[in-house]
């Protein structure tokens, strides 16, 4: 509903409880009462307002019995019935347009509020404009959320992938701590974990910016990665590292890679500790995996290389004889 629509409707429902509302309107207003209960919710919740803002001395008012005449009027056969409540005094009109306009903003554009946790695993979830959430494990976000301003924030601790459809309805910030990435229709990725030393923003679609409330930042486009670096206060813009959102996906890309930044990667999406035995961290390796369990990984990548593993508990050791 658009600003002139939610003042016309606020100004229909004062015509009505002051009795003033033509037939025409209130018809319209039954309409729109009819529309979803929140709508009838408000409508009831602005009588009830009527009713306590009355005069002492005047006389009770019937939420119920008031329908009850509108609807008649608008169906019986006497179309020119008069419907009419009580006049107010000047004093008591103003405090019915305030606590209206106090009622319609805080019930029906008041900002959503939502919170995801992630501890274990990863959790996705989609927000009211459908924009998709992911978060690595050990992360959490809080959501403001406001419809009627098209805006959000989302206050960040941890790892998220944040996607925003196509038909993009809503200007997104993350923030963590005092930085800012502000969102211009995109997929972007966000590393911002209390412990570490920096932050990381990588942007998969669209463009971010990534900056301070006093700080003009970066802007960063497609494969690029801007890192901020908290004790030197510094941005700073590179290559994006096309394995960033495997923590959701489970998909990797190797090319040329050395065995020790595959080890890395796999370790940090698994959560299981591997150990090079040899002199084999250097060597390279092109490979791509879709959606693969960790063991079938491995299994390649020791069938590629001509590499051994073996499992000692909670670690896996892989060992060979060097680079050919």
């Amino acid at each position: 509903m658009s600003m002139r629509e939610e003042e016309y409707i606020e100004d229909l429902i004062g015509k009505f409880v002051v009795g003033e509302a033509s037939e025409e309107e209130i018809l319209e207003l039954e309409k729109w009462s009819a529309l979803t209960p929140e709508n009838q919710k408000y409508l009831d919740d602005s009588l009830l307002i009527f009713e306590r803002a009355q005069l002492s001395d005047q006389p009770d008012f019937d939420a119920e019995k008031a329908w009850e005449n509108v609807k008649s009027r608008i169906t019986g056969n006497d179309r020119k019935a008069s419907f009419f409540l009580p006049v107010w005094g000047i004093a008591a009109g103003l405090a019915l347009i305030f606590s209206l306009s106090f009622l319609l903003y805080s019930q029906f554009f008041k900002p959503e509020e939502f919170q995801f946790v992630s501890e274990n695993e990863v959790v996705t979830q989609a927000l009211p404009d459908q924009t998709e959430i992911s978060l690595n494990q050990n992360s959490h976000v809080e959501v403001v959320y406001n419809e009627r301003k098209k805006t959000g924030r989302i206050h960040l601790t941890g790892e998220v992938l944040v996607s925003i459809p196509d038909s993009k309805k809503v200007d997104w910030i993350v923030q963590t701590g005092n930085l800012l990435i502000e969102d211009i229709g995109t997929v972007f990725h966000v590393k911002a974990y209390p412990d570490s030393e920096t932050v990381e923003v990588t942007v998969q679609e669209g463009m971010v910016r990534f900056f301070t409330e006093t700080q003009l930042g970066i802007t960063l486009h497609p494969g690029e990665k801007g890192t901020y670096n908290k004790a030197k206060d510094e941005f700073l813009k590179a290559e994006a590292d096309i394995n960033v959102t495997a923590f959701k996906t489970r998909n990797f890309s190797f090319f040329e890679e050395e065995l020790s930044k595959v080890v890395a990667d796999l370790m940090a999406v698994y959560e299981t500790e591997i150990i090079l035995d040899g002199n084999i961290a250097s060597c390279k390796i092109t490979v791509d995996f879709a959606n693969e369990d960790l063991e079938t990984i491995l299994a390649i990548i020791a069938e590629t290389m001509s590499l051994e593993i073996v499992t000692e508990g909670d670690q896996i050791r892989i060992s060979g004889d060097g680079c050919f």
